[in-house]
C-alpha cells in the first residue's frame, strides 16, 4: 500500500534528535528549530538527528509536514487522540480536555504506553483547535 508524504528541507538552528516537533527557525528563512514549550504551533517532524557539528556544518535536514510520521511521546498517548507539543522539547502529547486555541500536530495512529516511546501520527500541522 502506497503512503503519501511531504518533507520539506530545513536547517536546523540547534541540535535536534529524529522525530522531534519543530518550529520555524527565526535566524533566516527554511530554518527550523526544536519546540521549546507547550501548545506551541510546530510546521512538522524532523526526520533525522542532527547533531551540533552537523549545525555548524550546515546540514540540511528532512522535516515531515504531510502525510504519516513517527513521533516521540511525552506520556501516555491511545490510538485516535488528538497530539500537541508538549512542554518537553520536541515531544507530543495529548490536547488538554478544557483549553482553547491549542495546536493540534495531528491523529494518533499507534499508542505509546509512556515518556519516550515513539508513535505513530497522521499529521495536521498548524491547525488550530478549543475543546
Amino acid at each position: 500500500m502506497a503512503q503519501y508524504v511531504m518533507d520539506r528541507p530545513y536547517k536546523p538552528l540547534t541540535a535536534v534528535n529524529k522525530y522531534n516537533a519543530v518550529i520555524i527557525g527565526t535566524a533566516a528563512e527554511q530554518t527550523c528549530d526544536v519546540t521549546g514549550g507547550a501548545n506551541v504551533q510546530c510546521i512538522g517532524i524532523i526526520q533525522e538527528t542532527i547533531a551540533a557539528a552537523d549545525v555548524t556544518n550546515g546540514l540540511v535536514a528532512s522535516v515531515r509536514i504531510e502525510g504519516v510520521s513517527t513521533c516521540i511521546a511525552a506520556s501516555a498517548i491511545a490510538v485516535g487522540d488528538r497530539v500537541r507539543v508538549s512542554a518537553t522539547a520536541g515531544r507530543l502529547e495529548t490536547v488538554a480536555a478544557t483549553t482553547a486555541k491549542q495546536y493540534q500536530v495531528g491523529i494518533a495512529q499507534t499508542a505509546a504506553a509512556a515518556n519516550g516511546d515513539w508513535f505513530e501520527v497522521v499529521l495536521t500541522p498548524g491547525v488550530q483547535i478549543d475543546t
